[in-house]
């Protein structure tokens, strides 16, 4: 997403979403005043930034600092130290709206629950719980496809539209409308999969499937309304799906 997004519609139900969605993410009645200089991307980068130092204390309190542990630290805290250079590089207009102290709280301490379940389980299910050889493997493959995937469209776009303003249609957008999206679900469905063996496995699928359903869908939507307004939109929408990639980009779809 670029520009105010939070003043965006995907229309129909999901209209009530967004705005529900939006309103706890931004105006919260709790410090409005702080408004004019706290942005959404403040908590979400304190998040970020924490992760490495966080799930480290974990590892260290709980005394286990197993080669899957250790993997988890280096992805996670990765992702976590490679947001915060994006954020100075190429950054996402979307969150830098603005937003009241009680939601910038909010947002903290909601993220952190959400996506530091997945680690505190991984640390504290025991060795029987870690994800073996194999599991490892595929995860840390989906990491790296995820990373690349997510940080390549982020760069695409903010680069192309700097340049010029309007529809991007090729590169990393020429068969999926949501590159950077489909590369961070990736990325978190990964994070997840870390805690496949344990027990509570579902409660991070959970929390991913709450965001991506409430957060990133109606983002998409509200995008495509959006961006319908280009000439060039019934042509492109015809050869590119929403999130999945339509893998014959040169064709329309029938």
């Amino acid at each position: 997403m670029t520009g105010p997004a939070d003043q965006r519609s995907p229309g129909g139900v999901w209209d009530i979403v967004w705005k529900g969605v939006w309103w706890i993410l931004t105006s919260i009645p709790i410090g409005v005043s702080y408004k004019d200089r706290l942005q959404l991307r403040h908590p979400i980068n304190l998040h970020k930034g924490l992760t490495f130092f966080v799930i480290g204390f974990l590892s260290f309190y709980y005394g286990r600092f197993t080669y899957p542990v250790a993997a988890y630290i280096g992805v996670h805290g990765s992702y976590g130290f490679l947001w915060l250079s994006k954020e100075e590089i190429y950054r996402d207009a979307s969150w830098e709206t603005p937003c009241s102290l009680g939601s910038g709280v909010g947002v903290f301490v909601g993220v952190s629950f959400l996506y530091w379940s997945s680690p505190y389980l991984i640390i504290t299910g025991g060795e029987s719980t870690e994800p073996g050889p194999m599991l490892l493997c595929i995860l840390v493959l989906s990491y790296c496809i995820g990373l690349w995937m997510h940080h390549t469209a982020d760069a695409q776009k903010y680069f192309v539209l700097r340049a010029k303003k309007g529809l991007i249609t090729n590169g990393m957008f020429a068969r999926c409308r949501n590159p950077n999206y489909l590369g961070e679900i990736i990325i978190y469905g990964t994070f997840a999969g870390f805690s496949w063996n344990h027990p509570l496995y579902y409660i991070p699928w959970i929390n991913c499937f709450v965001i991506w359903t409430f957060l990133f869908y109606p983002g998409w939507l509200a995008k495509d309304r959006s961006m319908s307004r280009y000439p060039e939109w019934s042509e492109y929408i015809s050869r590119s799906g929403l999130i999945i990639p339509w893998p014959f980009a040169g064709k329309k779809r029938e």
